[in-house]
């Protein structure tokens, strides 16, 4: 069992990789090899933290796994991934999966912005200076040719920071804007924000033509996008239906009306070309995503690949006991 921590796995992939790897993973969910039960999330009776577990098999690249973070409140998130061989049952890898979680999430927006945006986009709008954030910028700029990234944070010293950030590393144009409005402008637009009680992007922002990515909203309580959002998008697409309505936004929209089941696509049809993603330059499409096992686990499996490849990690034998299967 190879055990890789934080600062092995961090940056082990390039974007154009992690693309790489949860497309493949779309293609076998839609190829009907990929088993995704609900997740489990339980709340501490504290109410100052959960637990939740996200199991997935991929039965097409024959391996199998779970994703389980935790949140403890005034400490923080702890993410794992534990990744077996199918034909074996071995485990092969225990992985920290804090990077992976952050990039798994731009990747997956990378896919459907590359699916959904115009080809022609020149200019990213962003909601967020966090990590997430900045792995998703250098994820979509994978796709798309920008020139001009606009960005803005409540916090004027993180967008400033930010904008440095990207300038130096992608070598992108970057200006901090005053308002979320401001960020919104731009024709493809993504958010990572902490997604709060109140909705922090509004349906009127959103230009003819645009592509937007929302990530933050997960839990049943937390909402990101107001309800008139989905109404006003043309093409909606989410990365796992079930959970999506599940989540703050989700449930709002339903009550609303301004959401409606049979307008939904999950991100796998698209890239199948089972159902129809832009058809005109004009249409203003949506992303919405609240993070799926299959995801990890592709990113888990290019993580454990490489790491073998390099020579990374620890070699904690063979782990956990095997208990044979006695003689009837």
């Amino acid at each position: 069992m190879l055990l890789l921590t934080h600062e092995d796995v961090a940056g082990l992939l390039s974007p154009k990789d992690a693309i790489e790897a949860v497309r493949a993973g779309l293609k076998e969910q839609a190829a009907g090899q990929v088993q995704i039960p609900p997740r489990t999330t339980t709340d501490y009776t504290s109410g100052k933290g959960w637990l939740r577990l996200m199991p997935v098999i991929m039965n097409g690249a024959g391996y199998m796994g779970f994703k389980a973070m935790h949140s403890t409140a005034g400490v923080g998130v702890r993410y794992r991934i534990s990744l077996y061989e199918m034909d074996s049952g071995e485990l092969l890898s225990e992985m920290d999966a804090d990077w992976i979680t952050s990039h798994r999430t731009s990747a997956m927006v990378a896919v459907a912005t590359d699916e959904l945006a115009r080809k022609e986009a020149t200019e990213l709008g962003v909601l967020g200076s966090s990590e997430q954030a900045k792995a998703m910028v250098q994820a979509v700029a994978a796709v798309r040719s920008f020139r001009r990234v606009r960005v803005f944070s409540p916090n004027p010293e993180h967008r400033r920071a930010f904008v440095e950030s990207i300038r130096s590393q992608l070598e992108i144009d970057a200006v901090a804007v005053d308002s979320a409005e401001e960020a919104a402008a731009a024709e493809v637009v993504c958010v990572a924000i902490r997604a709060g009680e109140e909705p922090a992007f509004r349906a009127g922002w959103l230009r003819s033509g645009a592509h937007f990515s929302g990530i933050s909203s997960v839990r049943p309580e937390a909402r990101e996008i107001e309800d008139a959002v989905w109404s006003r998008a043309d093409v909606v697409v989410v990365d796992d239906l079930g959970h999506v309505l599940e989540s703050g936004d989700g449930r709002s929209g339903l009550a609303s009306g301004e959401l409606r089941e049979e307008r939904m696509a999950e991100l796998w049809q698209i890239v199948s070309g089972e159902k129809p993603g832009r058809t005109t330059p004009d249409q203003i499409t949506l992303f919405k995503s609240v993070g799926t096992a299959l995801q990890d686990l592709s990113l888990a499996i290019a993580v454990y690949q490489r790491a073998r490849e390099r020579g990374i990690g620890r070699d904690a034998g063979e782990f956990p006991h095997i208990r044979p299967f006695g003689r009837q």
